[in-house]
């Protein structure tokens, strides 16, 4: 189906460039959105259970830009008809809207939580205890999540073709990347506002938690003062986390808007062409989560109920495709629904959004090491895989939880094994980059919450009181941090 320019029924600069709505395609594709919308609307009337909701965004979504992609006919990205691309952006409005707010929050919701974290540990000796574990779990997965790239890319022989590297008509560019010392050395915000600019999560943390040594250390010298500022952070994290609470409890409508989003901008055929590739990164996933469980249950948790409480912030993450944004949630669903420590839930869940992503820092650049290898016919030994979990996992220290940034992941890793000069050759994989970062995302925050829980259950501040109780809701009202 193409758009011949008599098809347009709007015409002009206002109609094509300002509105983006010329064909009544686009028209019938945001009515049809409505549509959704209002079903949505109807089951949180009916008090329909959170988790449920999002389940039926995700149906919804996905319905939703396969009908617009059937309806067009299949077509690629370059010969895209027009309505399809202004349906993308109207979809756009609601999706990316939705993941703006949150975002919106993080650094917020970053600095007050890791603050409050450290004036509640006052005087006791767990925090340090904590932090290790929790960095230790967060790295170990995603070591083990290399291993599960590594061992698919040898099990499917992944490998570019002669047609899929001729036709590559994107550059990819390298993204910078640094040795380990620099690295190291640049996660010490030199300047912490450019730090927050530059969503530099560990910079954050760091100075948020001198912030939080210093308030406990002036406590006896300055009581009132000290006081004053407890009450001011504890009264900031309350709000912001008000706040990001009412924004979730539109979530299921962003869903709708996010997925259909994915599915009609990025064309099937350009899928279809690296397939095996995809179907590698959903495998992947599956294989983490089947990990995830299991060390969950190794730990003496029930895996069903786990899976059960994690579910709707797994959701959220399939589909805004950003750990940092799903912060709130993740810390919310850790707290409310599983019963882990207040303190463990923040320190972990704003660690696990930069250190250690078992997806994007974790089996895709496994993934694209392994294959790239294989299709250039370089040797793959003993060597070679040590060497890929070593560098895959401190490379995995300091890449902000954001969309995009497996890139630099990936940029961290070829160059690490000395294949950054065939960087452009993944140029075919960066094309459909949404539909895996969607996997991707999932891994990432599922081994966030895994890592908090058994972190906490090893320090024995778990409430496994809460976490049995199938009826914990998380209450999205806006005087509440529990959701419903």
């Amino acid at each position: 189906m193409t758009d011949a320019p008599s098809s347009a029924i709007f015409n002009g600069v206002l109609f094509q460039n300002f509105l983006h709505i010329t064909h009544y395609q686009t028209l019938l594709s945001l009515l049809l959105l409505g549509v959704f919308f209002y079903v949505i609307k109807f089951l949180q009337d009916k008090k329909t259970s959170f988790s449920i909701r999002m389940m039926a965004g995700l149906v919804l979504g996905g319905v939703l830009g396969f009908v617009i992609q059937t309806s067009a006919g299949y077509p690629p990205v370059a010969t895209m008809p027009i309505w399809m691309k202004e349906t993308a952006t109207w979809y756009g409005l609601f999706g990316r809207a939705f993941v703006a707010f949150i975002r919106m929050l993080v650094i917020p919701l970053i600095f007050v939580s890791i603050v409050k974290v450290i004036l509640d540990f006052s005087g006791k000796e767990n925090l340090p205890k904590v932090a290790v574990r929790s960095i230790f779990w967060l790295l170990s997965t995603t070591a083990v999540a290399a291993v599960v790239g590594i061992g698919l890319a040898s099990l499917l022989g992944l490998e570019l073709t002669n047609t899929q590297i001729a036709n590559t008509t994107k550059v990819a560019e390298i993204r910078e990347y640094k040795n380990l010392v620099d690295t190291l050395v640049n996660l010490i915000p030199s300047n912490i506002i450019g730090a927050m600019s530059s969503d530099n999560v560990v910079g954050l943390v760091i100075f948020s938690a001198l912030l939080g040594i210093g308030a406990n250390r002036m406590e006896k010298k300055n009581p009132e003062a000290i006081g004053a500022f407890k009450l001011f952070i504890n009264g900031l994290y309350k709000i912001v986390m008000s706040i990001a609470m009412t924004i979730i409890k539109y979530m299921p409508y962003a869903v709708i808007a996010l997925l259909a989003r994915t599915i009609v901008s990025n064309g099937m055929t350009e899928i279809y062409n690296v397939s095996s590739f995809v179907l590698a990164i959903y495998i992947a996933t599956a294989i983490m989560l089947f990990i995830h469980v299991l060390l969950v249950m190794i730990h003496g948790i029930s895996p069903l109920m786990f899976i059960k409480k994690a579910a709707a912030t797994w959701l959220m993450a399939f589909t805004s495709r950003s750990s940092v944004g799903t912060l709130p949630m993740t810390i919310s669903t850790l707290k409310t629904r599983m019963g882990v420590n207040a303190a463990s839930a923040n320190l972990v869940g704003s660690l696990g959004s930069t250190i250690g992503m078992n997806g994007c820092a974790g089996f895709f650049p496994a993934l694209l090491a392994v294959m790239l290898a294989q299709t250039l016919g370089i040797e793959i030994n003993l060597q070679f895989y040590l060497m890929l979990v070593l560098v895959v996992v401190l490379g995995s220290i300091g890449i902000a939880g954001i969309p995009g940034t497996a890139t630099i992941a990936a940029s961290i890793t070829l160059s690490g094994m000395g294949m950054g000069e065939y960087f452009p050759m993944i140029a075919v994989i960066l094309a459909i980059d949404p539909i895996i970062d969607m996997a991707r995302t999932l891994a990432n925050v599922s081994g966030t919450m895994t890592a908090a829980v058994i972190t906490d259950k090893e320090m024995g501040t778990m409430d496994m009181t809460v976490f049995n109780d199938p009826s914990v809701q998380v209450d999205l009202s806006d005087d509440s941090n529990q959701i419903s």
